[in-house]
């Protein structure tokens, strides 16, 4: 309905005769193959690298490389510095069991400034590591997020239930997959160091010692592996069970009204506790794998501790090797055996981690289903369009009776509107509106009313025909520039996309208002004030540049200029909110949602309208919680 007080009359068009409407849904996005099944190595490999390999060809690419350089040169330099604590170990137990005093003070100061100058190189390496990892997890968080905003992906996932818990996915998994990621590397990377310095120190001493290391350490990750099999599917299903188990109490908290006045406490204490009982049900079965697991390793850590002293300790009691050697050994024994033991050590925190590439990747395997699943790759499909122009009055004849008094706004031509099921709301539907034009869609509930409105958005394009927008473009050229959200246009201007992101003079208003996290103030210029509504200040895109691209509107055909405040406190009172004022200021930070009932949603849903000063208004029933005195005020 777009905005206008001129030509009282209204259009109808009873869309009663259409069956009743399912919840609406964008076009399916293809299934993933690897859904529900446990994940084998090769799917881990791909989903890692798939996840992974996008920084580190990013734009932050060279400063990411050069901080990964730096951390790979301080593991090296703490690798070099345990090699030295592994002589002075030795040096220092021998001069205790020479009882040379001399010696042993010598080397305890070696070892003080050894400790000294050695221990900032560790604090450094790990401090390098978090903050690399740190910078890691914004890129990514950034770069995931785009691609769930962008071209509704996160309402198909939503509307589909594609795949669970989208958010934990974000917040989490990539937290714990960057940090893990980088943790993985590094300690990988040591054990290879560890691995050339520590054999070369343990073979010199003692080639059967070396032997009976590497009987000792595949062995055990032989036993490891068999026990802790289990373990990777478990941990990937407590990873869900636990997030929903969270999204249940966030739900509550979301609509604490309507469950109180359902007097819902007693179904909602069943719900969440079925919820909570599915993830200790599996967290029992975790712990038990965990358990026999545990069992073979703490053995495995524990005979380490006696095992190479035993080995050597002939070749001390017949006098060819002192004291210090059997601690040499021993330390070198350790490092070498932690470094082919990764997998009896770090098995349970591998299993852990492969859950999170695994819920990674399959939330990045569903965006690029997703943007890859154009509209043009259907059969059927509705076709909108977006045409631009920048003269708002048509072109006037030589007579006395102009051709067109009004501009078009809207054109519907032969639309066909299916469910996914394949049953018909709308069928053949063609109108035309113009400006001054007021429409109103009647019908009982399920004709399809909401259905179209969605149609006519771009969230549901299953069907046929072919819906056109034509929208001022400001200062552009003044011939039609036409953009099709099915297929690029190579004519159009840089500033347009042909998602139809956009188009600011369209101004779409459901029944229940999204009110967003934030100040009164930004209720109100949202979403037409984007930059307005979320700035970002000039340290947080120095720090990191490519969240800059967080702030970039495309929202920018034909903008009003952003509302004083004085404006702003006027059409509160316009819409009859004046009162709020007395109660909060502009900038006070509430959950609006809570504090405001829903008609004064709508009223205020009702101020973004006529500040944003759209030319075309599509409303779905976005009076319905309204008085009657407020309703004939809002469409008046």
């Amino acid at each position: 309905m777009p905005m206008s007080k001129g030509r009282p009359y209204r259009r109808r068009r009873n869309l009663s005769r259409c069956p009743s409407s399912s919840a609406a849904t964008q076009t399916p996005l293809p299934p993933d193959p690897d859904k529900g099944r446990s994940p084998d190595l090769q799917t881990l490999f791909r989903r890692f690298w798939k996840v992974a390999a996008p920084y580190w060809n990013s734009d932050d690419k060279v400063q990411a490389r050069l901080q990964l350089a730096g951390v790979f040169a301080l593991t090296l330099v703490t690798t070099g510095i345990s090699v030295g604590f592994n002589f002075l170990g030795r040096d220092f137990f021998n001069a205790l069991a020479n009882k040379d005093q001399e010696q042993f003070t010598k080397q305890l100061l070696y070892y003080l400034v050894g400790f000294a100058g050695g221990i900032p190189f560790f604090v450094l390496r790990d401090y390098a590591k978090e903050t690399l990892s740190l910078r890691w997890r914004s890129w990514m968080t950034s770069y995931y997020m785009d691609r769930y905003l962008k071209n509704q992906t996160f309402y198909k996932i939503q509307s589909q239930s594609i795949i669970d818990n989208p958010d934990q996915r974000i917040v989490d998994d990539i937290s714990s997959f960057t940090r893990t990621s980088l943790a993985f590397s590094l300690t990988l990377f040591n054990a290879a160091v560890d691995l050339i310095s520590f054999s070369n120190i343990l073979y010199g001493i003692y080639p059967p010692l070396f032997v009976l290391l590497l009987v000792y350490s595949i062995g055990g990750t032989t036993i490891s592996v068999l026990l802790g099999r289990g373990l990777v599917n478990l941990n990937f299903l407590q990873e869900k069970k636990e997030a929903d188990f969270r999204y249940g109490l966030v739900r509550v908290r979301e609509n604490a009204e309507s469950i109180a006045f359902y007097s819902g406490e007693e179904s909602e204490m069943q719900l969440l506790l079925q919820r909570f009982k599915s993830a200790y049900e599996n967290l029992t079965q975790l712990l038990m794998a965990s358990r026999n697991l545990e069992f073979f390793t703490s053995g495995y850590r524990y005979i380490i501790q006696v095992l190479p002293a035993a080995v050597v300790a002939p070749m001390y009691f017949s006098g060819k090797i002192g004291f210090g050697v059997i601690n040499q050994s021993r330390s070198a024994f350790n490092h070498i055996l932690a470094d082919f033991s990764l997998v009896v050590y770090q098995f349970q925190s591998i299993s852990a981690f492969s859950a999170v590439i695994n819920r990674l990747g399959e939330f990045d395997d569903v965006l690029d289903r997703s943007s890859s699943n154009s509209p043009s790759d259907t059969l059927e499909d509705i076709q909108i369009i977006y045409k631009y122009f920048r003269s708002s009055s048509a072109l006037e004849s030589n007579g006395s009776t102009p051709l067109e008094k009004y501009a078009t706004l809207l054109e519907i031509e032969d639309l066909t509107l299916n469910t996914p099921n394949a049953s018909t709301l709308v069928r053949d539907l063609s109108l035309m509106i113009k400006e001054k034009d007021n429409l109103l869609v009647i019908g009982p509930s399920g004709s399809g009313k909401t259905s179209l409105l969605r149609a006519l958005a771009g969230l549901w394009k299953t069907g046929t025909g072919k819906i056109t927008y034509y929208v001022k473009g400001g200062e552009y050229p003044e011939q039609l520039i036409c953009l099709d959200v099915n297929a690029p246009v190579n004519n159009a201007p840089d500033t347009y996309e042909a998602d139809g992101k956009s188009v600011s003079r369209i101004f779409f208003l459901p029944q229940r208002p999204y009110m967003v996290l934030g100040t009164l103030r930004q209720q109100l210029l949202y979403p037409t004030w984007v930059d307005d509504v979320v700035p970002m200040s000039d340290k947080q895109t120095n720090v990191l540049p490519f969240l800059s691209n967080l702030t970039n509107s495309d929202n920018t055909i034909d903008k009003p200029m952003k509302p004083t405040t004085d404006e702003l406190i006027k059409v509160l009172e316009d819409v009859r909110l004046g009162d709020l004022l007395a109660r909060f200021s502009l900038d006070s930070t509430l959950e609006w949602s809570s504090v405001l009932s829903l008609g004064e949603q709508q009223r205020l849903a009702f101020a973004r309208l006529l500040l944003s000063k759209p030319q075309l208004a599509l409303l779905d029933e976005a009076t319905s919680a309204l008085d009657e005195a407020n309703e004939v005020l809002l469409n008046s």
